[in-house]
């Protein structure tokens, strides 16, 4: 557990550590790209689960670093196809 910063691009996720102070984006080590800095909450889908990742990159382009979402004082999944993306981005975008 502990935040991360992922590529998209190439799929890796590097744990940071539990300290949010302590860090920042940084680039990729294998195509050079920045990295996006995210919350420990995110679970990185396998390499090879390309819908997953376009449901990734997709909430992540439109500013959502997989936090805790709240509805109504519950926590609300993220969702897990593309269609279910774009709903919960005009529902929770704010």
């Amino acid at each position: 557990m502990g935040y991360k910063n992922v590529c998209v691009s190439c799929r890796i996720v590097k744990n940071l550590g539990t300290d949010y102070h302590n860090f920042h984006e940084s680039n990729c080590t294998n195509c050079g790209e920045n990295m996006i800095f995210i919350h420990h909450a995110f679970r990185a889908p396998k390499k090879t689960d390309d819908k997953a990742w376009k449901v990734v990159k997709y909430l992540i382009d439109n500013g959502f670093r997989f936090g805790h979402q709240m509805s109504e004082k519950n926590y609300v999944s993220y969702p897990e196809t593309l269609e279910e993306a774009k709903e919960f981005v005009e529902k929770y975008k704010k």
